[in-house]
């Protein structure tokens, strides 16, 4: 039976799954069956590529590589029908786990070589190994796909190659070093490298090279070394990793070295069997690669013989490899990383929409990277971000290289068009002979009597006093540029920015390093409080105010127009600097021929043939200049206004939309037009396609006058509320989606504009507000349309405030539905609805009347979605937004401070690399500025409430527990974060910590109290984490802390307390006592520090060492080091001790059968045995030299390394006693008191041998000399 060949029509389509640049994947099922298959829809002007790729995936069938189904091609896009893996992508999992275990990777990196090898065996380079390129299906098998830029290395060739074979596209953070220079090619190598930075990333949560400047992350792959990868992983996988990121391809890790690399015996050596499989796999010659190797090598070996002469010359003669540069000269020299990052600026603004046309464009002549220059470097906001390298003379599309077979893609059969859908009735082109109902079509009897002269075009020169000035080029000081309603990825250097913004502003992404504020800087903002004027200016990123133009946008409609026939063209075509080229006579003559052919009666066929070929000449500034300052527009005008072909009117719109966009001047001539008024009319026409075409000249004509300085424009142009109205009505009405988009972006232009007038003032309603908020909710509607309205009505809301009152609910209304809305725009998939919503919200908790209704919106619903964006956004500018948002909402209320931790906000902030995007830095440091000011109220509101209770003796049963009681526990997450920490910590907090102390062990009872002694607990548990910033603190360190945790030590009843307490002491007085300096560098005298110090000691610490010492372990334990460590810092101190009456104690201690007899208190008998003021016959009566001689035989016996130099000072120290109160002549008896120590000399003789203190070993052998023992 034959096998059935299926058609688009037989595929259900479901959710999308992934989205890209230029495609969409979505979930589909074959109908009638319970397969699965992911359908990938993407725009056909990526054909070229899409070819490419379909040819690659036909030639493998391997478990590793992903299968291909089918191909069909609908009107509007290329359908690929792929195999469908369930397990999302690698960067997916990697974004969620973010670091992998070392027996996960293994596998992973079986199936990455297995696949890598399988394509290179067939002489097949990937270029794009990247996580995003390598899918899981159930078995957590990995599948390679991605293969729009992969190479055949037969056809890769050298620096002499042609632009279109060096053609370079790539991700930027997954390329080869030698990928950024003049001599790199594709090969093997650099395929190996993009596995290596796989396998990093694996390991790490990031590539190895991560920058948001293109020409810092180029610095970074040429001359730095990545990161070590974390202690975790073993040796064998380090080795790898480093192998494969050799930056010099010649020496980096073959693929012969990969195979028998020891990594794949580690774990059993479970895959080695398939790593023996792959050296099986023959590889084709790459002569390119090669013949750069050999190169590469004979310049290693000059380089190796320079040094090698150079060590020699200089007495060394290590030139080891290490010695190395990281790239060879030449490779480096070749590298212009300026030049790179030029020609990826402009070739992202080439397949961008495109932008008003600057006024200087025309006069760039020369290299084209000159437009590019201003903005050298390109900024990178996800490190996934593709970029192209080709310089502009190349093909603009990808060129496929490999010689296959050609592929025939299957057209779906034309059904009838859906409404409301993005170019489904754009079957072909617009301009097709069925479009054309009328023959012949006239323009009333005077046009058709007008004689020659009274249809002749008059050029009009642009003067002062009659010219609207297009203050949309960069060039102006009062006017913006257009940008993308796309995927807020990139910011093209077409993007000119409205209005220059006020200094503080936060700079745009991408700012050098040089430029932002030092850590100094930072420090002294951050010890200030943040007022609203500060959060309003942050509110504003530049990218919430760029715009793009409306005629052309790619991202709101695809047309598809047929090139003109030149053949059919009533007069002689000329290309446009052949028209700008001739006088103006000639030119007007030109002019008026092209008028003739549309006004008089003609074939509408022949009229839109002419009217093509005049479209080709509108799409520069300078023949723009010319056409729409020329009496042609005006005959235009009047020829749309009455014509009735829907084909005529579509070009005629069309071309007027051009001409206001790139036209940068405009004489009033065309304003006299009416051609507000006409375009206007024109919405009311049947046909769907005039009125997009209308819809979106009008846009650009609105947006034009709504930015001119001039304040009578809208009068002068015919901008009235019933052209107002036709914006409204279409985005209220039931409009398809294509007209709607085309109106909305017309607003969001129209209110980006820095200042006020008009026809802003008009859109700027609450009416306006509502509808785009309506669209903006609608899951129903397209996600491009979606963000476009949701863009429109947050830049409502900054131009005027009064609008956020619906959105966020009015005082006397319910305002539960719209706040609902704005929490689902949050949720949304597309980022360009999750800025706007973040900007509404922001304004919302920025503005006065609406601040206090915003914060009444669910915290336990709002701030895990704001934690939630901030965690796994990939936009700088999204996370910084939704910082900014959680620091309004905890400063309206610090009720939100609990609920910010309990959503585990704080780890986040405490895993944000170092290195952050300059906005993101500033909102980052004002969340941190926000939070840390409120701890002061906290603790006053707490400290407050307590002292009043103590002073009007409330008790728990007539008395509330303050609210600010549920705050305390946000105090000790605020220590354990390592950002907030040091901002927290200051003296005042210090100070506030001795308060909590000592209210916690108040006498007297008052609600909360035991809440609160739970509290405190934690909170000095949480300090003892922290001694090393604490212990800088000094001032409030001595004259608070210190002393409330004497207090706590003495007075608390519980041991766990008192324990805490006393290792907090013993942790804190030494290191400051033993470092003076300390004191010093907070500006204090050292020696009144340390007169407050021993003071504490002797008045507090020492007589509390009796019951320390008797107390339940481990007290005795840190009472002890507290004394040894001290007595140490200062033998002084020794006399206290004794005047104590504890010396006895410590020498009962020295008994080997003593739970106390510790290395600590062997050193406090060693420093009370050196003191003079211990007479030596105390020392006999304590049985000192017998319990010492048992430890030193002990530690002897059992190897305790850590008694022997105490324990042999004390035996150096007691024998020095005994021979200067009894001095003997040879023959006299030897003192029996140390006889216990002449009869271990052996022992002690031995230990003295093996401690470092030399003069101690001096010190003991002879003293045992003086007695002649041995």
């Amino acid at each position: 039976m034959p096998t059935r060949e299926y058609q688009m029509s037989d595929y259900h389509t479901y959710e999308a799954i992934g989205k890209g640049k230029h495609s969409t994947v979505y979930k589909g099922r074959r109908k009638k069956s319970i397969q699965y298959f992911a359908m990938k829809s993407v725009e056909k002007g990526q054909r070229n590529r899409v070819m490419h790729e379909v040819q690659v995936m036909k030639a493998f069938s391997h478990e590793n590589v992903l299968k291909f189904i089918a191909c069909y091609e609908t009107q509007n896009h290329l359908w690929l029908i792929l195999e469908y893996c369930v397990g999302g992508d690698l960067l997916t999992l990697l974004s969620q786990d973010l670091k992998l275990p070392e027996p996960s990777i293994m596998t992973f990196a079986r199936d990455m070589f297995v696949a890598a090898r399988e394509l290179h065996s067939k002489g097949l380079v990937h270029c794009d190994l990247k996580p995003s390129n390598m899918l899981l299906d159930e078995e957590g098998r990995i599948k390679i796909c991605g293969f729009g830029l992969s190479r055949k290395v037969s056809t890769v060739v050298a620096s002499s190659g042609t632009p279109t074979q060096l053609s370079r596209r790539g991700t930027p953070c997954y390329m080869a070093p030698e990928m950024f220079t003049q001599e790199g090619v594709h090969s093997y190598a650099t395929d190996l490298w993009a596995l290596g930075c796989v396998l990093y990333e694996c390991a790490t949560g990031r590539p190895p090279f991560t920058s948001t400047s293109l020409t810092s992350l180029i610095e970074q792959i040429l001359e730095h070394e990545p990161a070590p990868l974390p202690a975790a992983y073993g040796t064998t996988f380090k080795n790898l990793v480093s192998g494969l990121l050799i930056k010099r391809p010649h020496a980096r890790l073959t693929w012969d070295q990969v195979i028998n690399h020891e990594f794949w015996t580690e774990r059993g050596g479970q895959y080695l069997d398939d790593l023996g499989d792959l050296a099986t796999l023959r590889l084709p010659p790459q002569p390119s690669f090669d013949a750069l190797a050999a190169k590469l090598k004979s310049e290693d070996l000059a380089a190796r013989l320079r040094m090698l002469g150079n060590a020699r010359a200089s007495g060394a003669v290590d030139v080891r490899d290490s010695f190395m540069p990281v790239l060879t000269q030449s490779l480096r020299d070749s590298v212009n990383v300026s030049r790179l990052s030029r020609i990826a600026r402009s070739n992202l603004e080439r397949e961008e929409v495109g932008s008003y046309a600057p006024s200087g464009a025309a006069a760039i002549e020369g290299d084209p990277l000159q437009v590019a220059a201003i903005h050298e470097d390109v900024e990178l906001e996800n490190p996934d971000a593709e970029l192209n390298f080709t310089a502009p003379s190349g093909n603009d599309d990808l060129d496929v290289d490999m010689e296959t077979e050609d592929v025939i893609i299957p057209s779906a059969p034309k059904t009838p068009p859906r409404g409301g859908r993005r170019g489904d009735d754009d079957y072909a082109d617009e301009n097709r002979a069925e479009n054309f109902a009328d023959p012949a079509e006239s323009f009333g009897d005077e046009m058709q009597s007008d004689s020659d002269d009274a249809t002749r075009i008059v050029l009009t020169p642009p003067t002062a006093d009659a010219m609207l000035v297009d203050t949309r080029s960069p060039a102006s000081t009062s006017r913006s540029l257009q940008t993308a309603d796309d995927e807020f990825e990139e910011t093209s250097s077409s993007m000119r920015r409205l209005a220059p913004l006020p200094a503080e502003t936060p700079a745009v992404i991408g700012r050098t390093e040089s430029r932002m504020p030092s850590l100094a800087a930072r420090n002294d903002v951050l010890a200030k409080s943040v007022d609203y004027d500060k959060f309003k200016k942050l509110c504003t990123h530049s990218t919430d105010l760029t715009v793009r133009p409306i005629v052309s946008n790619h991202r709101i409609e695809v047309v598809k127009d047929a090139p003109h026939d030149p053949e059919k063209l009533p007069f002689k075509e000329l290309s446009v600097d052949k028209m700008l080229a001739t006088s103006q006579s000639e030119l007007e003559a030109f002019l008026t021929r092209i008028y003739r052919s549309v006004a008089h009666p003609s074939n509408v066929q022949e009229k839109v043939n002419t009217l093509a070929y005049f479209e080709t000449l509108c799409t520069e500034a300078s023949s723009a200049n010319v056409l729409a300052n020329s009496s042609l527009m005006s005959m235009f005008v009047r020829v749309l206004g009455s014509s009735k072909s829907p084909p005529l009117k579509i070009k005629l719109c069309s071309i007027m939309g051009l001409l206001m966009r790139h036209a940068t001047h405009i004489s009033d001539e065309f304003a006299k037009s009416e051609a507000a008024k006409v375009l206007a009319g024109t919405m009311s026409d049947e046909n769907s396609r005039v009125r997009r075409r209308a819809m979106a000249a009008l846009g650009e004509l609105s947006f034009y006058v709504a930015t001119q300085q001039r304040p009578d424009a809208s009068q002068v142009w015919g901008i009235t509320d019933s052209v107002i109205e036709v914006f409204i009505k279409t985005l209220e009405e039931e409009e398809d989606e294509i007209t709607k988009h085309y109106a909305c972006k017309s607003i969001e232009n129209i209110v980006s504009h820095e200042g006020s007038t008009w026809i802003q003032d008009a859109f700027a309603e609450c009416r306006v507000v509502s509808v785009l908020f309506s669209i903006a909710t609608n899951d129903a509607v397209d996600d491009q349309l979606r963000g476009t309205s949701a863009s429109a009505l947050a830049r409502i809301v900054r131009l005027k405030s009064e609008t956020l009152h619906p959105l966020v609910g009015e005082e006397d209304c319910d305002g539960s539905n719209a706040r609902d809305g704005l929490v689902k725009m949050l949720r949304d998939r597309e980022r360009k609805v999750q800025q706007a919503a973040l900007n509404v919200l922001c304004r919302a908790l920025v503005d006065e009347k609406s601040r206090l209704i915003a914060t009444i919106m669910e915290v336990q619903t709002l701030l895990p979605i704001l934690a939630g964006l901030y965690e796994r956004s990939q936009t700088p500018i999204i996370k910084a937004k939704s910082l900014l948002a959680m620091a309004l909402l905890i400063r309206a209320h610090p009720k939100w401070l609990q609920s910010l931790c309990k959503a585990r906000v704080l780890p986040m902030l405490d895993r944000q690399p170092t290195q952050m995007d300059p906005y993101l830095q500033e909102c980052f440091d004002t969340f941190v500025t926000t939070v840390v000011a409120l701890v002061p109220v906290v603790n006053t509101g707490i400290l407050q409430y307590v002292e009043r209770s103590l002073s009007t003796g409330l008790s728990s049963e007539n008395a509330m527990r303050p609210q600010a009681f549920e705050l305390f526990p946000v105090l000790i997450h605020l220590l354990q974060s390592t950002v907030m920490r040091p901002k927290v910590l200051t003296s005042a907090f210090v100070i506030d910590i001795a308060k909590y102390i000592r209210a916690a062990e108040a006498e007297e009872d008052y609600p909360g109290r035991d809440e609160l002694r739970v509290g405190v607990m934690a909170l000095l548990e949480t300090c003892a984490q922290c001694t090393n910033e604490l212990i800088h603190k000094v001032d409030a360190l001595t004259r608070h802390l210190l002393p409330a945790l004497c207090d706590l030590l003495e007075g608390s009843a519980h041991v766990e307390t008192r324990f805490l307490a006393l290792k907090l002491i013993y942790e804190l007085l030494l290191p400051l006592r033993l470092d003076l300096d300390i004191a010093t560098q907070s500006g204090l005298d050292r020696k009144v520090v340390a007169h407050h110090l021993d003071q504490l000691l002797m008045q507090d610490l020492f007589p509390m060492c009796p019951a320390l010492i008797d107390s339940e372990d481990p007290i005795p334990l840190y009472a002890l080091k507290l004394l040894s460590g001290t007595l140490e810092i200062e033998p002084a101190l020794c006399r206290e001790i004794i005047a104590l009456g504890l010396a006895p104690r410590f020498f009962e201690f020295l008994s080997l059968e003593h739970t106390n007899n510790n290395e600590h208190n062997i050193h406090l008998c060693l420093a009370l045995a050196r003191c003079k003021a211990l007479s030596t016959q105390s020392l006999w009566d304590f049985d000192a030299p017998a319990k010492v001689a048992q430890v030193c035989a002990y530690s002897y016996e059992r190897n305790v390394t850590q008694f022997v130099e105490p324990a042999l000072g004390i035996a150096a120290t007691l024998l020095r006693r005994a021979a200067a109160d009894a001095p003997r002549a040879a023959g006299d008896a030897v003192p029996s008191e140390i006889t216990p120590l002449l009869e271990v000399a052996p022992t002690l003789r031995r230990l003295a041998a093996t401690i470092p203190d030399g003069a101690l070993a001096r010190d003991i052998t002879h003293s045992l000399d003086t007695f002649n023992a041995h």
